[in-house]
């Protein structure tokens, strides 16, 4: 009812603003750059909305995420990092890998693909500097804008150089600490050169508190400034020349971690019991008896069922501490003996342990909770050396320049174009990942490198007066990306047991369990967990840094041809070809687990837990001997354990105690090594345009596109660039994607011209759709890029303008979207992945490879990001009132915006839950003055705006168990008569987990949590901006003087 409650109060603010009606004002003309050549907005084939400069200054629109609001067909969405900015049109999302939204900038593409994030852009300050109006075009534009225009392009066309002299300057303050000062000039300098110059100031507090530091987070600062030049030595020559800087630094996002709200189950077949691969303890294996041993306590006795739970006489009920200074020893009293730590298991409330069964997951399913029941809970930087060294991680910083030459040239029968932009960006990133300050476990980003981009394009247009005009073009984009990681993942928990089954040969029931894990310097079976804070300065200290190197070349040539077959019908054809190569240098590194090394990535460094424990790990037993432990260090390697026949377990055990790890060898070896992907590719486009009348045109259009593939560089911090160490990353690397757009639409202006009424039928059929999906690699889960076979899009969009009197206008627009995955199956034998999807086709030969797996289906789910439903209004009423002498204009504004809800994922669990906002804007105008009063969030509204999800590894469980099984066989005889004689064997026929070979299975069962965390929403904000212009000769002339 929320929803529906918050519209009703603001449809009765938006009568507050309606006049009475008097004579009727007309929609102004648009003129747009969309297809490269000037044209009025209305005749446009193709569905394009418009923001111009006065609607940038009045709607206080200062970056994308404004924008966004603007138009229903885009959602703005943030991921992990702050400048992790995605864009999502008509329910196209890039998740992972390259933007499906072109940034584009006076005709240039400035995308960049990030390596740790899947935002854009990170060659531009997001805030908006000196834009004359911004262009927001829809479906594929692949052969106007190239590259990354997958789903459509947002151009932002700045403004040139005046022919008079112009000074504007403003301020804007608001609540929570918002500063921002605003400078821009211009002026010509001879007649035949002009000038202009922008600057920008901001800082921000931020709105949310780090609960964990007691700091602002989410607020940032930042300088930008500009400078252009347009020269025009001749009437067929102009030459526009623009640099930019920006340095902005971003806090850490204000984002929270949402608590788990159900149990979810892994699919039956997947089970270890029925012939699958996840631990099943109520099924009649391993598992079984690991959890038993786990969940026991010696004074216990005999348990409820009857099995003797520790057959070792040398459990100690109340061990007293054998040295000063030695290790805790849990207390063999409580439930989970060989269990110590901090860690608490969400189902029972009581020390993480108990459980060495996989087959149920937490999660969240459903609407993400409203912001003021969330908390900002993000851990600190405890290793890495600045002066953020014990505060808050410090988010985002960017800092570089940008050049750009646009040039232009009239051949009388056409203009030839050349394009040339340059740019060199240093961005560095750091920010807590898990977005919790947990003592056992800590993951944190940090990574920085420089981001080069080249391009350079030639384009040659005919302007006819006949019915053929065409351009030509050929595009060379080259992009060079260089990420320094010296990020970590440090865990300091998880369970480990030594166990001996004795089972009934007949019927396998388990007749009696024994711990070995003392007998065998192993320690008791249990969890265990310390405080990693005073190890990561040394883990920082062994971790070298680690590289990604990717380089992009694209080369692409391009064509559109406009035949006009009368006054009324016009087709378009538009074809880019496009020749791509991306070489990939990255590490196919080893972190640490335990003490030993392991296929992941270069920031994981596993203390101890699973094979180690981290309190004591082994003991010197003895019949009626006390139990003496000797300490291990965490790391060692000199501790082994091997089985011999005829003896058993043997093993060696280290020195001194896990608590203090005094020698740390560097944590994970680097080897560098690139990797290549290659593709080319033709993209057609085909439109009609049929004039109904003067006012009114009907069109249609055809389009492919086409997004090549990759590298899913963002898990390799999880697990490796080449998780599996055979030299081949086939489990990072994703396939191209590809679309087909069918799309019918109208532009209408009627009423003599007071209504603009614009819409577009849409279908958008999808193949080898690029989606994020959570993958297990080795036991480490981490995020990558898979391809669904198949997915469609149908959608319905309307716009329109209406100016109902000279004062009062509204305007607005409606989005429907009906989005479905019709072929989405991939393999998978992660447990967490199997319970979100909720099931499982398992086949036991995949691929011919011998290997089994579940057939995990997400069919009939919907798009990720893309709400079925959303609408804008804004209504506007101006007016004149006399002040003194002078007249003034006055406004005022209510800005509207509706979303539906939409899924995080395409695992359908959770969702962002619809919402109203509305904002309100109050101005006045008088000569050179200008003053606004706004109200941002006007009722307050606390809903989620944008939530994400991603691996929950501190609160996983990461069990690892060695059983040796034996069978007891009884000697009847005769058939169902009295035992008269019982014998021993080893398992040999492999029917509980040992197979052929006698010595203890090892039984990994991580249970690897998925996480969901929320992008808190921002308050409501009063603020207010006071600006001031002046234009005249006199002034430069002055100046110049």
């Amino acid at each position: 009812m929320k929803p529906i409650n918050r519209l009703v109060v603001g449809i009765s603010l938006a009568i507050l603003v309606v006049a009475p009606i008097s004579m009727a004002q007309v929609i102004e003309e648009i003129t747009v750059t969309a297809r490269k050549k000037s044209e009025n907005l209305q005749d446009v084939p193709m569905a394009v909305n418009v923001i111009t400069s006065e609607m940038l200054d009045r709607m206080g629109i200062k970056d994308l995420q404004d924008i966004t609001k603007l138009d229903p067909s885009l959602v703005f969405d943030r991921g992990f990092a702050p400048d992790d900015i995605r864009v999502v049109v008509r329910g196209i999302d890039n998740g992972r890998g390259r933007p499906v939204v072109a940034t584009v900038i006076d005709g240039v593409d400035i995308s960049s693909e990030a390596l740790a994030t899947a935002g854009a852009s990170q060659l531009i300050s997001p805030r908006l500097i000196d834009i004359e109006r911004v262009e927001i075009v829809k479906g594929p534009q692949i052969a106007l804008y190239g590259r990354t225009a997958f789903a459509g392009a947002i151009q932002y066309v700045t403004k040139g150089a005046s022919e008079e002299p112009e000074i504007t300057a403003s301020i804007d303050v608001a609540q929570d600490g918002f500063h921002e000062a605003r400078f821009s000039s211009s002026a010509p300098i001879t007649d035949t050169l002009g000038i202009r110059f922008n600057a920008l100031l901001w800082d921000f507090d931020g709105f949310h508190t780090n609960t964990t530091t007691g700091n602002k987070v989410g607020g940032g600062e930042g300088t930008s400034a500009s400078v252009l030049f347009d020269w025009n030595p001749s009437e067929k020559l102009s030459i526009r020349t623009r640099i930019d800087h920006v340095d902005d630094e971003y806090a850490s996002p204000a984002q929270a971690f949402v608590p788990y709200n159900t149990l979810r189950a892994v699919p039956e077949a997947a089970s270890w019991c029925n012939g699958g691969w996840v631990h099943d303890a109520s099924c009649n294996g391993y598992a079984q008896a690991l959890e038993a041993v786990m969940a026991s306590k010696p004074s216990d006795g005999y348990i409820a069922s009857g099995l003797y739970p520790f057959a070792s006489p040398w459990y100690p009920l109340k061990p007293a501490c054998p040295f000063p200074g030695c290790p805790i020893i849990p207390d063999a009293d409580k439930v989970g003996f060989g269990s110590n730590g901090n860690q608490i298991d969400q189902e029972t409330g009581t020390i993480y342990g108990g459980r060495f069964d996989d087959m149920e997951h937490w999660a969240m399913v459903g609407g993400i909770p409203d912001g003021d029941t969330l908390f900002v809970t993000q851990d600190i930087n405890v290793a890495h050396p600045g002066p953020n060294k014990g505060s808050d991680m410090f988010g985002s910083k960017k800092e570089g320049e940008r050049l750009q030459i646009n040039l232009e040239y009239d051949l009388g029968v056409g203009t030839f174009s050349s394009i040339t932009h340059a740019a060199d960006m240093h961005v560095a990133q750091q920010y807590d990942i898990d977005k919790r300050s947990l003592t056992w476990f800590n993951q944190e980003w940090d990574v920085n490198g420089p981001v080069k981009l080249f391009s350079q394009e030639f384009r040659l247009q005919t302007e006819s007066d006949g019915p053929f005009n065409m351009a030509v073009g050929a595009l060379y984009w080259h992009e060079k990306k260089t990420q320094t990681s010296t990020g970590m993942s440090v865990r300091g928990f998880g369970e480990r047991c030594f166990v001996s089954v004795l089972r009934d040969a007949d019927t396998g029931d388990i007749i009696s369990l024994t711990d070995l894990g003392p007998q065998y310097w192993q320690g008791p079976c249990g969890h265990t967990d310390i405080n990693i804070v005073d190890f990561q300065h040394d883990t920082y200290a062994a971790r070298p840094p680690d590289d990604m190197i990717r380089d992009t070349v694209s080369t692409s040539l391009y064509s559109l041809i406009d035949y006009d077959f009368n006054d009324r019908l016009t087709m378009t054809f538009e074809l880019r070809w496009v020749d791509e190569k991306e070489d990939l240098t990255a590490s196919a590194s080893q972190g640490l687990a335990d003490g030993g090394p392991t296929n992941t990535g270069a920031s994981s460094v596993s203390l101890c837990g699973s094979e180690i424990r981290c309190d004591a790990t082994g003991g010197a037993p003895g019949p009626g001997a006390p139990l003496l432990y000797l300490p291990v260090e965490i790391g060692c390697s000199t501790m082994t354990t091997t089985y011999e026949p005829g003896v058993g377990l043997v093993s060696t055990p280290c020195s001194w105690w896990a608590a203090f790890p005094r020698r740390f060898a560097p944590s994970t070896r680097q080897e560098p090594i690139t990797f290549t992907v290659a593709d080319n590719y033709v993209t057609p486009k085909v439109l009609l345009r049929y004039a109904l009348t003067d006012d009114v045109m009907i069109y249609g259009s055809y389009a492919e596109a086409k997004k090549p593939g990759g590298f899913s560089t963002l898990g390799t911090g999880a697990f490796g660039m080449d998780p599996d160490g055979d030299g081949n990353p086939t489990e990072t690397i994703y396939n191209p994607e590809a679309m087909k757009v069918y799309e019918l639409g109208w532009k209408a202006m009627l009423q003599n011209s007071r209504l603009r009424l614009n819409g577009a039928v849409f279908f958008e059929d999808y193949t080898d759709k690029q989606t994020q999906v959570q993958k297990v690699f080795g036991g480490t889960l981490g995020s990558v890029t898979e391809n669904a076979d198949g997915g469609e899009a149908l959608g319905f969009e309307i716009d329109f303008a209406y100016a109902a009197t000279d004062q009062f206008s509204v305007s607005g627009g409606y989005t429907f979207l009906e989005t479905e995955y019709t072929d989405f199956t991939l393999p998978s034998r992660s447990a967490g992945e199997l319970a979100r999807v909720g099931n499982c086709t398992r086949v036991d030969n995949y691929l011919g490879s011998g290997d089994g797996t579940c057939l995990a289906t997400r069919n009939g789910n919907e798009f990720e990001r893309a709400p079925k439903n959303a609408a804008t209004l804004n209504l506007t009423y101006e007016d004149e009132i006399q002040l003194g002498d002078s007249n003034a204009t006055y406004f005022v504004e209510l800005n509207s915006r509706f979303q539906d809800k939409r899924w995080i994922d395409n695992s359908n669990d959770a969702y962002v839950q619809a919402y109203w906002r509305f904002d309100l804007r109050l101005g006045i105008s008088s000569g050179p003055w200008d003053a606004m009063l706004y109200v941002k969030n006007l009722l307050d509204d606390d809903t989620v705006l944008s939530a994400g999800t991603g691996p929950d590894i501190g609160n996983s469980g990461f069990r690892f168990g060695f059983v040796t099984t034996s069978l007891q066989h009884s000697v009847r005889p005769y058939p169902g008569g009295p035992v008269v004689a019982t014998y021993v064997t080893p398992d040999i026929t492999g029917q509980y987990g040992n197979g052929s070979n006698p010595g203890p299975k090892i039984v990994p069962a991580p249970m690897i949590r998925n996480m969901w965390y929320a992008n808190l929403p921002d308050p409501r904000q009063v603020g207010m901006k006071v600006s001031y212009s002046f234009s005249g000769i006199d002034l430069w002339s002055s100046l110049r003087d």
